[in-house]
């Protein structure tokens, strides 16, 4: 039984090390998808799945996303900054009317922009992967190894919640604005603007522990980071053999801190995409993001709270 328990985390690690992998054996980049990660935590590791979605769903939306990410990254001649929001609210548009509260479709459409990839690569890699997460988690569910979770569709938000919805967007791209104008681009990569959209939900169970949240983001950036230093910069190793030893340690993390926060694995194979100069800022400026974001979401949460009581006093 305990074989059973560690088998999605294995199957997790190997297939990091498969894209990692392919990715080198190809000499092609663009194959590294870090979202991949994120959903296997949620499908395959987390005692629930974080979302509510379906597995076609699932792939229907990484695909959809990544077109719209290639195509604001190809196709629009503006500053970084605006393409990062046209692909953040596009993106946002897709999570509103999609049925779902499947967040890490946003990583899909900013990834590509904020790398400046133009290769269909990009957008087989995110399907194909995406399909072989779904495939394992259809395989657990179909040997009694996960249980099975029914999906409820999650209507458009009606009323109020337009304004929380419209707020989460605003200052979404305030923040990529001031983030790359600053230099400060890792301050909202796509994982983080998942982490965001997922704190502004106002029943995120991460903000119930918000410096929880907050240590184990910037503790597996880190993972990442240090591994591909110590084994790939340092000793020379293959960068699949980083990835592996970022993906054990990440999977540590997870258990250690009984928190399967779904960017937080993203942020730990991003490690192994960015450039290798880039390596010694990234999990500072993970740090100073992620405690930025949650701040955001829990003064948003202050201001609504502050705004319902003093409605209730005012109708008394």
């Amino acid at each position: 039984m305990e074989n059973h328990r560690r088998l999605p985390g294995v199957l997790t690690v190997i297939i990091i090390a498969v894209m990692i992998g392919a990715s080198e054996l190809m000499g092609e980049r663009e194959i590294i998808f870090p979202e991949i990660a994120a959903i296997a935590v949620g499908m395959l590791l987390a005692p629930r799945r974080p979302w509510q979605v379906s597995r076609w769903r699932v792939l229907v939306l990484i695909s959809l996303s990544a077109v719209v990410g290639l195509a604001v990254s190809v196709l629009l001649p503006l500053p970084l900054w605006e393409k990062m929001c046209m692909a953040f609210l596009l993106a946002q548009v897709l999570l509103v009317f999609g049925g779902t509260s499947f967040a890490p479709l946003i990583s899909a459409a900013v990834l590509p922009v904020m790398l400046g990839t133009e290769s269909m690569v990009y957008l087989i890699a995110a399907v194909s992967l995406t399909a072989l997460i779904l495939l394992v988690n259809y395989a657990l569910e179909r040997f009694g190894l996960r249980a099975p979770e029914a999906y409820c569709p999650v209507h458009p938000p009606e009323g109020r919640a337009w304004a929380r919805v419209m707020l989460r967007c605003l200052l979404g791209c305030v923040c990529i604005a001031l983030a790359v104008t600053l230099r400060a681009r890792y301050m909202v990569a796509p994982p983080m603007l998942v982490a965001f959209t997922e704190f502004m939900n106002a029943e995120s169970p991460a903000k119930r522990k918000p410096w929880k949240a907050i240590a184990l983001i910037a503790f597996c950036a880190a993972a990442g980071a240090v591994s591909r230093l110590a084994l790939s910069v340092a000793l020379g190793l293959p960068l699949t053999v980083s990835a592996i030893a970022a993906a054990v340690i990440l999977l540590w993390l997870l258990r250690e801190f009984d928190m399967y926060l779904p960017p937080a694995a993203a942020l730990t194979v991003l490690a192994m995409l960015i450039p290798q100069s880039d390596l010694i800022v990234y999990p500072v400026e993970i740090l100073v993001g992620i405690a930025v974001l949650m701040g955001l979401a829990k003064l948003t949460d202050a201001l609504a709270e502050a705004r319902a009581h003093s409605g209730a006093h005012s109708h008394s």
